[in-house]
């Protein structure tokens, strides 16, 4: 099909093997070399086309922006107004500029500039895939996981483009394009954007006067109060960011979410699943009416991306059933921490602690029956899907004998599945907040469980029964453990407390004080006698559990430690980190040499910050899992990547199970996963 770019013409379809317009005589050629296939979208000043470049031997796709002459009359003869003749570029950017802009990763190139028939023209790559509004229509409204992942994308994109000067003007949904998987593949790039910014032939200069003809420059739905009173800056495109987010979330048209007779924002009303405290507070600044109480640039932006988290906990409501992902909420990490007797030098709590729910269960109880499948390895997938649940997944854990997995979600649940047939043996309902750690005892018999609801619970994974209930932090608990005899459950909060709970009586027995700033993450190493844990300031700290006293205090990484783990030899300890990076450390040396600080090696190849880390059952293979939902594989003899796992598209838990080479990861794309992995 070829499509008649005259804007007078009645009939501009025509078939492909035609070189002139059917209707009117027009060249279906551009320039001799791109036949336009159809129209993309228009406005007042501009067309937009999808075209082939027959020059090419590939006859490669490229999208192609028309405007007419600036200093053209604005009068048209015949029907030409009523099909938008006057395609008027108000103040564009240079080709230059354009060109520039383009060598960004998720920025479509330029390739060409010309004029033609008294128009000009700009032909850019064709990034496939869908844009957000087509999303919209046909899977509904998207998620927080989704907003905070598009956040995510485009800020980056926005910022290389307000630093060479240039403002968009036109940020909405029809132009963030959702790359198809063959596009991104062909980047070959981990850390690419998944959402491309496109139509930068319609972006201006910052504060020059927009001259419209009575029109205005974007569309009028997310476009700032200012730039439709012709005025335009970068933080005009921060708003419309803003507001194409509010319209994702609501499928309400933007115009109807602000009440004019309040002069307020009313999008909460129109919400179908509630959003964290925190994601309110960002899109609130981005869409300020007012410039200045508007957030000022995009780095202001990404800081309270970055740095926010922990204060957004403080205000996050009870009932509300909240959407965080891996920009937003507290650290997971799974502590785990020892305690046969109680240290000397261990601070006890003054305060009571309440009675049991439950008594401990009945030992001679039976675990739940498991259907169990003859293993058929050569016709088993190298990974399925266990689980799609309808909230994202912030926690695992597998049981010791590898036949369960539970699942903690943003929901506040938990779920107790079969690893084999997905089955969903036990729902368990009790926490307010999102349950975002896990840790099942090791006789495979307990679950204790943290949460955004400041508590703990000790759940019978035989019964699905709660069993207690622990108190006594002030704030979200990010990590929880059982002792290897599983008499003591260990948790660390974000209220800089790290507490050691008696399992038998729910009495919490100490707490080891080191920290200045939030400990984020914990773990036992397996002779019983070491605790690590790592920091929001990428501090390690190595303690003597039992006595209380602290060995060793590194500055392990220049960003916030949100995994630790210890390999089952008790040599190895892998710290995961903000920078991407993971850091492997000879904990013997740490231990018995003081001066010791150096990592024996650190592993480069995350594309985000390192959110979860397990060892195999013969430590020999770490795996390790991101935000952006890529899970890699390690050797730790070398220190060489195995592999690449890529079937999640946010934050992700990975555990290894402990019975075979399974890896089991949960993410907050909703889903939990089975690896099966080569010997």
């Amino acid at each position: 099909m070829s499509y008649c770019i005259n804007p007078n013409c009645k009939h501009p379809q025509n078939s492909a093997h035609h070189s002139l317009c059917q209707s009117c005589g027009f060249s279906l050629r551009l320039k001799d070399r791109y036949r336009i296939i159809k129209v993309l979208g228009q406005s007042i000043t501009s067309r937009t086309f999808l075209a082939v470049d027959e020059d090419q031997p590939s006859k490669s796709r490229c999208v192609i922006k028309q405007f007419r002459h600036r200093d053209q009359s604005h009068s048209a003869s015949g029907d030409g107004d009523a099909v938008n003749l006057r395609l008027v570029p108000l103040n564009p950017v240079s080709a230059s500029e354009l060109e520039r802009l383009g060598k960004h990763i998720a920025v479509p190139e330029l390739w060409a500039s010309f004029q033609q028939d008294d128009y000009q023209y700009f032909v850019h790559e064709y990034i496939s895939g869908g844009n957000l509004a087509t999303e919209l229509d046909h899977h509904g409204i998207f998620r927080e996981t989704q907003i905070w992942q598009l956040l995510n994308d485009v800020l980056p994109t926005l910022e290389f483009i307000h630093e060479n000067n240039v403002v968009h003007a036109d940020i909405k949904p029809e132009n963030l394009i959702r790359r198809s998987p063959s596009d991104l593949d062909s980047h070959q790039t981990d850390d690419e954007p998944e959402i491309a910014l496109v139509d930068l032939a319609s972006a201006i200069y910052p504060e020059d006067t927009l001259i419209f003809d009575d029109n205005h420059q974007g569309s009028a739905e997310y476009s700032a109060p200012e730039q439709l009173h012709q005025q335009a800056s970068p933080n005009s495109d921060l708003y419309s960011l803003g507001v194409t987010c509010l319209h994702l979330m609501t499928q309400v048209s933007p115009f109807d979410l602000y009440d004019v007779k309040s002069d307020t924002w009313v999008w909460r009303d129109y919400l179908k699943y509630p959003v964290s405290g925190r994601l309110g507070r960002i899109l609130d600044k981005l869409v300020q009416r007012h410039p200045a109480k508007r957030y000022q640039s995009v780095t202001e932006v990404m800081q309270d991306l970055k740095t926010g988290q922990v204060l957004a906990l403080n205000t996050l409501s009870a009932q509300q059933k909240l959407m965080l992902t891996a920009w937003g909420g507290a650290v997971v990490a799974i502590a785990s921490l020892i305690l046969s007797s109680i240290p000397s030098n261990v601070s006890r709590m003054s305060s009571q602690s309440p009675e049991p729910v439950y008594r401990v269960p009945d030992t001679r109880a039976f675990p739940p029956e498991i259907k169990r499948i003859p293993p058929q390895l050569k016709n088993t997938p190298a990974v399925r899907t266990l689980m799609r649940s309808f909230s994202p997944v912030w926690a695992i854990a597998v049981s010791p004998n590898g036949q369960l997995v539970a699942s903690g979600t943003t929901d506040g649940s938990i779920k107790v599945l079969d690893i084999q047939t997905g089955d969903v043996l036990y729902t368990l309902s009790g926490h307010s907040g999102p349950v975002g750690a896990l840790a099942i005892s090791p006789n495979g018999r307990l679950l204790v469980s943290g949460s955004g609801d400041n508590t703990l619970k000790v759940w019978d994974l035989w019964s699905g029964k709660l069993i207690k209930m622990l108190y006594g932090h002030k704030a979200w608990v990010y990590g929880v453990a059982f002792s290897p005899d599983g008499q003591t459950v260990a948790s660390v909060s974000r209220d800089q407390t790290l507490r050691l709970w008696d399992v038998e009586t729910s009495e919490e027995i100490g707490q080891l004080k080191g920290y200045a700033e939030d400990v984020q993450s914990i773990v036992f190493s397996p002779d019983r006698q070491t605790l690590v844990s790592g920091g929001s300031d990428g501090t390690i700290e190595i303690w003597n559990w039992r006595t209380g006293r602290l060995l060793r205090n590194i500055k392990g990484h220049p960003e916030a430690i949100w995994s630790v783990a210890i390999a089952p030899d008790g040599r190895t300890l892998a710290t995961g980190s903000w920078d991407h990076s993971i850091k492997l450390w000879d904990l013997n040396r740490l231990q018995s040499e003081y001066f010791s600080s150096l990592p024996e090696r650190t592993l480069i190849g995350h594309g985000d910050k390192v959110q979860s880390l397990s060892f195999s059952r013969d430590g020999q293979t770490l795996a390790s899992g991101d935000f952006a939902g890529t899970v890699k594989l390690w050797q730790i003899e070398t220190g060489g990547l195995m592999g690449t796992l890529k079937g999640h598209k946010s934050w992700v838990d990975v555990e290894f199970s402990p019975t075979d080479n399974s890896l089991v990861s949960g993410s907050f794309d909703d889903t939990v996963k089975v690896w099966r992995l080569s010997p």
